[in-house]
């Protein structure tokens, strides 16, 4: 394999990750997409306007976008009345989500409170200290630029509607809103160009460009365990699965040769080789019998969308072509590209590998993993019908304990994590 020369120290931009991040929430419900792009962009130039330091303005716009990301997880596809009416529990759920995850806690604790109003959140916080006051009006600007956004019809012309929000964020005053965001939104909604944007060009991320933050190798990978777990914890199916192709590619990578960068970047795919499957409904999901054409169509769908996100993040490149061919086959019988060997490198070649081996190894709560005769069984087969790469699997079967202690501890550590998070719902 061709070697790359990389900087590992600037791998991507937290521009490029968050992006991809809100691309993947969209493909869930793209009205709340929409809902975090406004929500995050008033964020944005609320905390401008009150002049707060760089850092919290990054932390209050972050928090923002992930602000909903608890509605990704649910079982059913919820509308942003549906997410505002279980604000709270959406919040708790997002912040568990961000919890433990390195560089994420603070981030973690202003979603935590941003559904509740100024005053429940200050009655809160304040009894733990000055310490959460920075948090206590992190989450209130989230709080009021949430609000906002809800009350923006789209069917009307916005600055039409410009004197009602602002009453109605008048009233709210030091209750349902903290004063001081609401004086300066106030202020910053004299200009006319900041409804328009709202409404019709909330990129806020774009307003990064020239000021964002690079991100090294190793941070991309535990972020995207953050991305994996939002891709998997929507069902009990599939809570582990992403955490189990990450450890077994990154395993069968080293054992390969593959350079410790090349290892770290075939975990970040594994990690994220799924992403695309948040647009697959849980219920075919977790459908235990046999998929009926129209569902398996669905089902192809997902790597096309794993590639169209991924292709967006800086430096990525080769990220993107091993996550999203995870289903292409060697004799160009896979999906959605049809590629043959000619156009799958080593990379690709083990993340197939990696997916098929942790899809039949791991438990489900419908079925209990293979046993190693059995998957040894299955993998040969594969190979035998010409769809994945022979040498890839030998290497497997090499040091199968090896690759599959990793995998069951990934697995089980995930899958534990899961089942904690969400046993008191």
């Amino acid at each position: 394999m061709e070697r790359t020369v990389l900087d590992t120290e600037n791998f991507t931009n937290i521009r490029s990750l968050l992006g991809a991040l809100a691309e993947a929430m969209n493909l869930v419900n793209p009205s709340v997409s929409h809902h975090h792009e406004q929500t995050a962009y008033l964020t944005y130039i609320i905390a401008r306007e009150l002049t707060l330091p760089q850092e919290q303005i990054y932390l209050a716009v972050y928090a923002a976008l992930l602000h909903d990301v608890g509605s990704v997880v649910s079982e059913q596809q919820k509308s942003v009345a549906e997410i505002e009416r279980d604000g709270k529990t959406v919040s708790m759920i997002g912040a568990q989500l961000l919890y433990g995850l390195p560089g994420f806690e603070r981030i973690a604790d202003v979603v935590a409170y941003c559904q509740y109003s100024f005053a429940e959140a200050r009655t809160f916080l304040e009894e733990k200290g000055e310490a959460q006051l920075a948090v206590l009006h992190l989450s209130a600007i989230v709080h009021l630029a949430d609000k906002v956004s809800l009350m923006l019809n789209p069917s009307e012309p916005v600055l039409n509607q410009s004197k009602r929000i602002l009453n109605a964020v008048e009233a709210g005053r030091d209750s349902e809103y903290y004063g001081e965001a609401v004086a300066a939104f106030k202020r910053i909604s004299e200009l006319e160009y900041i409804w328009m944007d709202v409404m019709h060009n909330p990129q806020f991320l774009m307003i990064f460009t020239g000021e964002i933050a690079t991100v090294s190798l190793e941070r991309t990978v535990r972020m995207t365990r953050l991305m994996s777990r939002i891709i998997d914890y929507r069902s009990p199916f599939t809570a582990m699965h992403s955490a189990g192709v990450a450890a077994s590619a990154k395993k069968l990578a080293e054992l390969a040769g593959m350079s410790k960068d090349e290892c770290l970047m075939m975990e970040i795919a594994g990690n994220l080789h799924d992403i695309g499957k948040l647009r697959v409904p849980n219920s075919i999901l977790e459908k235990p019998g046999k998929l009926t054409d129209e569902e398996f169509n669905i089902i192809k769908e997902h790597p096309y969308y794993t590639r169209l996100i991924l292709m967006n993040i800086d430096g990525f490149d080769k990220i993107t072509d091993w996550a999203g061919y995870h289903h292409e086959k060697l004799n160009g019988r896979g999906y959605p590209f049809h590629f043959n060997g000619d156009y799958l490198d080593q990379g690709a070649r083990i993340m197939a590998v990696a997916d098929i081996f942790s899809a039949i190894t791991e438990e489900r709560p419908y079925r209990k993993g293979m046993t190693r005769e059995q998957a040894t069984k299955v993998m040969k087969e594969n190979v035998e019908y010409g769809a994945i790469c022979g040498e890839m699997v030998q290497l497997l079967f090499d040091h199968y304990n090896e690759v599959d202690a990793i995998r069951d501890y990934m697995s089980r550590e995930e899958g534990q994590r899961y089942f904690q998070s969400f046993a008191e719902e």
